[in-house]
């Protein structure tokens, strides 16, 4: 997990790095709540099912499961699915099985909890700095709340407006835009920017409207937006839009409520319209892979019943509604957005393909650009002078290309995709394989995938130098000069040298399609 927690650049002006910090405690309040249950115990014990983990520890089992999620997000369990009994089964991650079961010799639950009682005392760090008496929320009205609260969200959003902005410009959407839940309208504002010549109806809450008309008392913040108000379920519309969004919308709402309001929204979507969710999922990873199943929990805590849809659940909502689901895209921040257009448009290339990835057996699968993945002289030179069987792969260096030549190779590209597996190698060979043939035969003709470590085909190279089966061996990424730790911190996956024999292996892998 990595939100900062380390020597800071002074130089940085990284919004989504104050984010981090002012949640750091969600992230301690789910190993403190998962101790104090006993989890780590109960799935050493082999209790591993939802079912059987909420009887052991007394829990509700919808809101076990979102706790669970959020825990494997952090690293401290896993899961996987008995396909003979359709069943998920939990179970210890390697550092929760080392430190946190009661009555191993590294347990340290206790110290850990001992940091929980300890939290009480910082929420009394401003007044012993200061003693002067402070503001309190409940002392103001309702209206200045909601106006303070439109106004911190209006900050939020202008951090994400200008990109979503642009991949709206690069979809080439077109309006009328329908604005819902858009608060003070920065999003329909940058999207207008963009896109000169439509116009926006911004929809929201009485109270809220009034107060975006507050923060934004000129009439040029207006320019091209019809500000309206009322219950969006039951509201009379008099058009149809070409550009539907729901912005941090959906999650305030469960599984019901959230499928009729994206019913109701579809409905007013123009036939080549096209509909945008921008919210915090729980199965995307992007920068901050914690934060969709952490927002989810916020939710269960904050709203009377909201939560955070899956990507998953969204798409299958969108499918059922004629709407197809064209991409997912990570923001730069620690959101994403969901596009869907009415005509039946296909999903994009990486969307499509990183599916088709996780189908195939890949732990993860995340689209990047070919100028993300990075080369360096260095990488072949920790092969030669780090690795015993330099010199005896005929896929591994000195064979190999240098950095520079597979630069030019990734530059003849367009997109790729970053694949994490793990062992056996022969396995996830294969299974690369597998990937980069799906990509030709879907008209890909310049597939092309790099593999993790020493071509596992044959038990070792014939002495003619010549291979025996060209059509199943591939290259290393770093044996053809690729840095797979930069590489992989730019797609987002974390990655670290493995210490000891019995720590976690991740294989990394790329596929390059134009």
């Amino acid at each position: 997990m990595d939100n900062g927690f380390k020597k800071a650049d002074p130089a940085h002006h990284d919004f989504q790095y104050l984010e981090d910090l002012s949640t750091a405690y969600w992230y301690s309040q789910v190993l403190f709540t998962a101790l104090e249950l006993e989890v780590f115990k109960c799935l050493d014990q082999g209790i591993s099912t939802l079912p059987d983990l909420a009887k052991a520890m007394d829990c509700r089992e919808p809101e076990l499961f979102r706790l669970l999620r959020a825990m494997e997000t952090m690293a401290l369990v896993c899961h996987d699915r008995n396909v003979c009994h359709d069943r998920d089964h939990w179970y210890n991650a390697q550092v929760s099985s080392l430190f946190l079961v009661p009555g191993k010799d590294g347990y340290m639950g206790a110290f850990f909890l001992y940091r929980k009682y300890m939290a009480p005392n910082w929420e009394k760090l401003l007044d012993k700095v200061s003693p002067r008496e402070q503001p309190k929320a409940e002392d103001l009205d309702y209206k200045e709340r909601n106006r303070r609260y439109v106004k911190s969200m209006d900050t939020l959003v202008k951090q994400k407006a200008p990109e979503i902005a642009d991949l709206m410009a690069r979809e080439n959407a077109m309006g009328p835009i329908l604005d819902v839940g858009g608060g003070s309208g920065s999003l329909a504002r940058a999207i207008l920017a963009k896109c000169p010549g439509t116009k926006a109806v911004l929809f929201d809450l009485e109270e809220v409207i009034e107060a975006a008309r507050e923060i934004y008392p000129g009439k040029s913040a207006w320019k091209g937006i019809t500000p309206m108000s009322g219950d969006f379920r039951t509201h009379e519309f008099d058009q149809k839009f070409g550009l539907i969004l729901l912005s941090n919308f959906l999650h305030a709402y469960g599984p019901d409520e959230a499928k009729e309001l994206l019913q109701r929204a579809v409905s007013l979507l123009k036939p080549d319209g096209m509909v945008v969710i921008h919210d915090y999922f729980p199965d995307r990873s992007g920068r901050s892979p914690q934060k969709g199943a952490l927002y989810d929990l916020s939710m269960m805590l904050n709203t009377f019943n909201g939560a955070c849809h899956s990507v998953a659940t969204i798409g299958a909502w969108l499918e059922a509604l004629g709407v197809t689901p064209v991409e997912t895209i990570d923001l730069a921040t620690d959101t994403a957005i969901m596009v869907g257009r009415g005509s039946g448009t296909l999903k994009g290339p990486q969307a499509t393909l990183c599916d088709m990835a996780l189908s195939l057996g890949f732990d993860r699968a995340v689209p990047l650009r070919p100028d993300q993945v990075a080369t360096a002289p260095w990488v072949r030179m920790k092969c030669r002078f780090g690795c015993a069987g330099f010199g005896n792969n005929l896929q591994c260096p000195p064979q190999t290309v240098d950095h520079d030549k597979t630069r030019i190779l990734l530059d003849d590209y367009t997109t790729a995709v970053l694949v994490q597996g793990e062992p056996p190698g022969n396995d996830f060979h294969q299974r690369l394989l597998k990937l980069e043939k799906t990509a030709f035969l879907a008209g890909f003709h310049k597939a092309f995938v790099f593999g993790a470590g020493p071509c596992p085909v044959c038990p070792s190279c014939p002495e003619t130098g010549i291979c025996r089966h060209p059509d199943q061996a591939r290259p290393a990424m770093e044996a053809s000069g690729i840095d797979v730790y930069t590489t992989a911190r730019n797609a987002g996956l974390s990655l670290t040298p493995v210490k000891e024999k019995h720590n976690y292996v991740k294989y990394i892998g790329l596929l390059v399609l134009e």
